[in-house]
């Protein structure tokens, strides 16, 4: 894993080389990053052959195999895997059902969580060695805490309380949303999230809101907890995926909700979170009892949907998930094309072109191909809701028309979109 170095010294001297040569070091570098997944993906797949192989919604199977030692995963009615939307197996049995769930039916009939369109900040481990603390992408205040390879991916590692900060490209707006995955320490040891830095005072002359996580998850002020929901122990055990969204306003009240896994935990119509330059992380842990954190992304939301279609006749969206791969709408996409068939069913004068677009991860001819069938997914979800097909297009652009550098996760996470045309 010598390439990392290379590639960092070639950033800086980048804009001083001809074309060519830059677009070989481009390429060199997706080279370098697919290798990298593939390990990933070699991992997984060992995984899954030495997992117990349950039924989808098998609970008895799936306690039997823990406590042989052994990892369940769940297989659907084809004998597919369930997986995450990173890829990775689901092996708790309830999370393995909901995510085989079609958008807008079961537990995601009243989700509503609805990433933000523009990526500003993706913690990436993918380069960052094992050992050592991501200090080119947090800013390290105190504690212990390194990157660790675990179930098949890298992760952060803490081993005493640790103060972190995460640097911002610019401040917080008004709306935005923080999206992560979190294991405990222990049940009653958990995280303190705050979306400016208070500079390691005490929480209780903290003025602002912020999110407390463990067994008791939701949303505190000065160190009362103002809204949540008991019952996570597995926090202990397994990473929880996060979704935090803050819906705000320059004249009102902030309106934040909370999410762990597909349960709303929190939700604060009057809320005051700060907008800062930086959020400050604080993570109790000791040797013996380690938390993990993955997958953190900061997003800011845009235009809403209609506004942004008539004032400049597109709209991008992350909202709509797709299986890794693969065509198949995540349940998570359930609020976004519920806001996209509301805003059709709303404007009957309106069509639209559905656009799907990759990151350059895999051959050029394999993303096409990809965003087109993804694209499709989209047009045929809404004509089967009602919406006439002849107000619907599909197109593909692949990784063609990129929204960013597919050099950063950040970047990546920008590129896998679906943007909205108007007009078929």
């Amino acid at each position: 894993m010598r390439a990392a170095p290379l590639l960092t010294v070639a950033a800086v001297v980048i804009l001083a080389l001809p074309s060519a040569l830059e677009a070989q070091l481009g390429r060199l570098g997706d080279r370098i990053r697919r290798t990298v997944e593939d390990e990933v993906t070699q991992q997984v797949d060992d995984m899954v052959r030495e997992a117990v192989r349950c039924a989808l919604g098998d609970a008895a199977c799936a306690e039997r195999a823990r406590q042989e030692g052994q990892t369940p995963v769940f297989e659907d009615a084809d004998g597919n895997v369930v997986v995450d939307e990173d890829g990775q197996p689901i092996t708790d049995p309830e999370d393995a059902v909901r995510a085989a769930e079609e958008p807008g039916t079961g537990v995601w009939r009243n989700y509503d969580f609805v990433p933000g369109s523009e990526v500003i900040y993706a913690l990436d481990l993918t380069d960052e060695p094992v050992g050592r603390i991501p200090a080119r992408q947090i800013e390290y205040v105190e504690g212990n805490m390194q990157v660790v390879e675990r179930d098949g991916r890298k992760q952060l590692e803490f081993s005493s309380a640790t103060t972190f900060y995460v640097p911002l490209p610019r401040e917080l707006p008004e709306d935005f949303t923080v999206e992560f995955e979190f294991q405990a320490a222990a049940p009653n040891i958990g995280m303190t999230f705050m979306t400016g830095t208070f500079d390691g005072g005490n929480l209780g002359g903290y003025s602002h809101h912020y999110l407390d996580l463990w067994q008791n998850s939701g949303i505190s002020r000065a160190r009362e907890m103002i809204s949540s929901q008991d019952g996570l122990w597995h926090i202990a055990t397994e990473l929880i995926p996060f979704k935090f969204q803050v819906d705000g306003s320059a004249d009102a009240p902030d309106y934040a909700i909370l999410y762990a896994g597909t349960d709303r935990v929190a939700q604060v119509p009057n809320a005051d979170f700060a907008r800062g330059p930086k959020l400050e992380v604080r993570i109790p842990a000791n040797n013996d009892r380690r938390a993990y954190l993955a997958n953190l992304v900061v997003a800011i939301h845009g235009d809403p949907l209609y506004d942004a279609l008539s004032s400049t006749g597109e709209f991008t969206t992350r909202g709509i998930l797709f299986d890794l791969d693969s065509d198949r709408i995540r349940p998570e996409s359930t609020p976004t094309l519920q806001q996209i068939l509301s805003t059709l069913e709303q404007h009957a004068d309106l069509a639209l072109t559905i656009e799907g677009h990759t990151d350059s991860s895999g051959e050029e001819d394999y993303n096409q191909a990809l965003s087109e069938r993804r694209a499709q997914a989209v047009v045929a979800w809404l004509a089967g809701q009602g919406v006439d097909g002849a107000r619907l297009t599909a197109v593909g652009k692949g990784e063609t028309e990129p929204a960013a550098d597919n050099a950063s996760e950040a970047g990546r996470k920008q590129n896998r979109r679906v943007v909205l045309r108007a007009g078929g």
